[in-house]
């Protein structure tokens, strides 16, 4: 059987897990804009950084309690639960913007009234040159010849962007003398130069005539392109139906030069400016169109304001996209090519338009009771996903948990020959959470009783998680002894610095000297090496991973669960409430970039990349397992501007604790004490015990 991450979930998912919103909440994807329950593994959504990536999982829980919605000033709002970690900045000034912008995650219950919520403003471009047209169907004999493309010249994308604004199939033609379907447009009486615009794009573009119809009691003025092939064509790319109307991706990614046209279609269609006010609007019944049109201005340094005009009779839910304020609708002017003109000032814009994000005041903050599913996605390397107002991130612990499950489904374990073990912290609640036996023990006891199930029952896979403050503090003695006996266990430690649980204490292995922004001053005691920590105590497998790169952290805990001994992981895991130093930024080298690209340069990398081999294995010299350890200690000590991750020893020469025990007591190979019968069928003990007491007795 091969099982899936999903047969590791418990049905009591993690209720405190943040990332969590109320389904129907609008997910930015690549091709479009999708409610977060309909997203699937394999998706792409827009993530922190302007980028698209694949979505690894997507997973629902029952939530019941408080959820906060957060109603942005201009973009929207969205409703998600307390602990989800948002992208903000605080404000430092009540009645004036920042000067600087400190970008951090946090929490839906912490954020203010005015603080900026960090939009991100889509960068991926890929100059896509043509389209392909459907294939001609085999009855369809009439329609004139099309070429197997349509090149997206700036001619074609105002066409697309007329059709999105104004156009629709209509597939009764054959009634007006026609056999084939149509493409349509609709304007009013005075827009017939737009008409005549769209009638030379089909003849320049395709070498169609159209068919241009007024309707005086209409006061409009309809034309219709017959071809059933571009009429399927087009409805494959723009969809058909006002409110099914939307962008293809690929006009999506163009240069923004290129978006230029498609807006300018769009404007004329269903848009207006005004002429001598700083103020511009769009309407639309498509919801998809409406948040792709916002992706588009953002792009062009427009910054819209979105509303939603409710359902009335007769009307549908529409959408309305006000361009206001002399910054934005000049940008605007320019991009439609319109003449400049001199517009009122007025009021300084509400937000603050930056490179790479758009910072957007939160004009309101509720809560409300809720008692339902809440959704949640992994997306891989940026682990975040951008709705209609907020950019929102996952939790490392979630991360870590995800690896576990994964871990144990791609090594296609049985359920019930696993066994997870936690202390206490934010990871303690991880057994609650995968489908397998567990214990939630004792704070810092989690090595003793994850020992004790493994001497007792060899054919379980023993798993213990915990933290750094639960480890290395209160249980570093176990740590030692669990290490020294070298158990066949993995353990997973949740590294963040901070006693997470109990409002960001300084953990043993923050380091000397540092503040977080929960501690009233510097650190005082010096910080623990986990890695060197584990050497010195015997443990046989000893890596490090990083909690925002799964796949890389699953590869680990397979090779870990793998291994015949004690295996230690030391998961780096950034800690989005308490821990402001080592964040996922720092982690992924935010703060320093490439000259040439601009782009960060991370400080963690991979050890197997760069040909890293940390094998000790049986034959090996004293010189040469010197030298092993000596590329360890120099891995071990790295930290800073490069961080290691990967595995930094395995050490094959040392018997672990069960084949020493078979040495000793041979029997323990067939009869482990789980496997032995202490019973008979109605409960009667079949332990006699005299023997033993008689050699405890004191005479």
């Amino acid at each position: 059987m091969v099982r899936k991450a999903q047969d590791f979930k418990t049905p009591v998912h993690n209720n405190w897990c943040p990332g969590c919103v109320l389904p129907g909440s609008l997910i930015h994807t690549n091709p479009d804009v999708k409610p977060i329950e309909a997203i699937t593994e394999g998706d792409r959504v827009l993530g922190w950084d302007g980028r698209y990536h694949r979505v690894t999982e997507v997973f629902s829980h029952r939530h019941h309690g408080l959820m906060y919605k957060i109603r942005a000033k201009c973009l929207g709002e969205i409703a998600l639960t307390p602990e989800h970690p948002v992208l903000i900045a605080k404000r430092s000034h009540p009645k004036r913007h920042n000067e600087h912008f400190e970008l951090m995650w946090e929490r839906a219950d912490q954020i203010k009234k005015g603080d900026y919520l960090a939009y991100p403003i889509p960068l991926e471009v890929v100059p896509v040159t043509a389209l392909p047209l459907p294939g001609k169907k085999s009855q369809d004999r009439r329609s004139t010849p099309l070429p197997e493309s349509v090149l997206l010249t700036p001619d074609f994308l105002r066409l697309a962007g007329y059709y999105l604004a104004e156009g629709w199939i209509d597939h009764r033609s054959a009634e007006k003398g026609h056999v084939e379907a149509s493409i349509c447009f609709a304007f009013h009486k005075k827009e017939r130069e737009f008409v005549e615009d769209i009638g030379v794009l089909v003849a320049k573009l395709f070498g169609l005539s159209a068919s241009v119809i007024e309707k005086p009691s209409r006061n409009t003025i309809e034309l219709y392109v017959h071809s059933s092939r571009l009429a399927r064509a087009f409805k494959e790319w723009f969809g058909d139906g006002a409110a099914n109307k939307k962008i293809p991706h690929e006009l999506m990614l163009l240069p923004l030069e290129h978006q230029r046209e498609l807006l300018k279609g769009l404007w004329r269609g269903d848009g207006w400016i005004h002429a001598t006010q700083a103020r511009a609007c769009y309407k639309t019944i498509s919801k998809t169109l409406r948040e792709q049109l916002k992706l588009l201005l953002l792009r062009q340094g427009i910054v819209p304001s979105v509303y939603t005009e409710p359902a009335r009779p007769g009307h549908r839910e529409a959408y309305t996209i006000f361009v206001t304020g002399a910054r934005d609708v000049e940008r605007l002017r320019g991009v439609l090519g319109l003449a400049r003109c001199t517009l009122p000032k007025g009021k300084s814009p509400s937000t603050v338009l930056g490179q790479n994000f758009v910072m957007v005041p939160v004009a309101k903050i509720e809560t409300f009771a809720y008692d339902g599913l809440v959704w949640n996605l992994e997306v891989e390397d940026v682990h975040s996903y951008v709705s209609e107002c907020a950019t929102l991130h996952n939790c490392g612990d979630f991360g870590i948990l995800n690896a576990v499950q994964m871990a144990l489904a791609e090594l296609d374990l049985e359920p019930h020959r696993v066994a997870v073990f936690s202390g206490i912290g934010c990871s303690g609640k991880t057994p609650h959470y995968i489908n397998t036996y567990g214990v939630h023990t004792l704070h810092g006891r989690v090595l003793p009783y994850a020992t004790g199930a493994k001497l007792a029952n060899p054919d379980l896979t023993v798993i213990a998680v915990g933290g750094d403050g639960d480890g290395l503090g209160i249980g570093a003695g176990h740590f030692v002894n669990a290490g020294r006996r070298n158990v066949d266990i993995t353990y997973i430690l949740h590294n963040n610095g901070v006693y997470g649980l109990t409002k960001g204490q300084a953990s043993p292995t923050l380091k000397l000297g540092v503040q977080t922004k929960s501690l009233p001053q510097p650190n005082i005691n010096q910080g623990v090496n986990p890695l060197f920590l584990a050497l010195a105590a015997g443990y046989t497998f000893i890596a490090r991973s990083y909690a925002y790169d799964i796949k890389h952290l699953v590869s680990i805990i397979k090779q870990a669960i793998a291994h015949n001994g004690s295996a230690f992981i030391d998961v780096l895991q950034p800690c989005p409430t308490y821990n402001d130093i080592n964040t996922r930024e720092w982690y992924g080298g935010e703060d320093r970039k490439d000259p040439q690209t601009g782009r960060p340069i991370p400080r963690v990398y991979k050890l197997e990349e760069q040909g890293y081999d940390p094998l000790i294995k049986p034959g090996m010299s004293d010189a040469d397992i010197t030298e092993k350890l000596n590329s360890f200690i120099e891995k071990a000590l790295e930290w800073g501007d490069r961080i290691p991750i990967g595995v930094l020893l395995k050490n094959e020469t040392v018997p672990s604790y069960e084949e020493r025990i078979v040495q000793r007591i041979p029997f323990y190979r067939e009869a482990p004490p789980a496997q032995q019968t202490i019973a008979d069928t109605q409960g009667r003990p079949t332990i006699d015990l005299t023997r033993f007491l008689e050699e405890l007795r004191v005479t």
